[in-house]
């Protein structure tokens, strides 16, 4: 939780600490036009190139960023004792009993005992559409495993298109920052000529430069650290549905709750391990 401030200050402190002992002034830093044209021409690009719903994506990514690590032990904690539940639910009063609850888990008394199931809104639909499908008491010649595996599939592809898209962002900020450099020295040349002020073209050519400084240090110390994140998030995700996808399909082929409990147990990664007495 604490490992992104900590860094973002280190980021911070090191590129202007830096400057400062330099013997640099950060006033000279400050051009908002230059920002005004490389972020307006990122964003501009962000939103052209890529569809409404990874726009959505993006935005929820970043308040996963900022707000810490989204799965956690008590993620996997909550998942397997709600797949407990429902399982041991469907066995003593059958799989219709669990109709109230699929349909409308926000009202459910059971998932309200899981908060952090319900926070997670791929790992939530995931649970409910497949015991959604498996109430409808589907024919064997259906492969549910394959069935699982596809979803999985797709819903890492959806979240993968977003470190795709922002990685793009950040390979052309550079570029975008060459363009506002060239912007300030065309108004650079307009100071040349007659009686030339020395002090105002060192301070366009100052302007030009930090242009380039500022798309090279927005792609390289800020989106590419996020993309990262990003990439590292997806694979929690998916390590997440993988294990939820093992109990499903224990469950499905028919094994005892305490079984299945044990084979999604084992499917959790080592740094989530949950201990079996919880």
């Amino acid at each position: 939780m604490f490992a992104k401030p900590i860094g973002i200050l280190v980021i911070t402190l090191s590129f202007f600490g830096g400057f400062l002992l330099m013997g640099g002034n950060l006033l000279s830093l400050w051009h908002p036009s230059e920002l005004v044209v490389i972020l307006g021409l990122a964003l501009g690009t962000f939103l052209a190139s890529t569809p409404v719903y990874v726009w959505a994506r993006t935005f929820r990514f970043f308040g996963r960023y900022f707000s810490g690590e989204k799965v956690t032990r008590t993620v996997y904690a909550d998942t397997l004792g709600l797949l407990n539940e429902l399982v041991r639910l469907s066995r003593s009063s059958g799989v219709l009993a669990l109709e109230k609850h699929i349909v409308s888990p926000e009202t459910s008394p059971l998932f309200a005992q899981y908060p952090a199931v319900l926070k997670h809104k791929d790992l939530k639909k995931f649970i409910i559409d497949n015991f959604s499908y498996l109430m409808l008491n589907p024919p064997k010649s259906q492969n549910f495993d394959h069935y699982l595996e596809d979803q999985i599939h797709d819903i890492v592809t959806s979240m993968g298109e977003v470190p795709k898209a922002v990685g793009k962002v950040a390979d052309w900020l550079p570029g975008f920052g060459i363009v506002a450099a060239v912007l300030g020295v065309i108004l650079t040349m307009e100071l040349l000529g007659g009686d030339m002020d020395v002090a105002k073209i060192g301070t366009a050519i100052g302007a030009a430069l930090v242009g380039t400084l500022t798309g090279v240090f927005m792609a390289f110390a800020v989106l590419a650290p996020f993309v990262h994140a990003v990439e590292v998030m997806i694979r929690q995700d998916s390590a997440l549905l993988d294990m939820t996808g093992a109990y499903l399909s224990a469950y499905a082929n028919g094994v005892s709750p305490n079984l299945a409990l044990e084979i999604g147990r084992q499917r959790i990664p080592p740094e989530f391990e949950v201990p079996r007495e919880e």
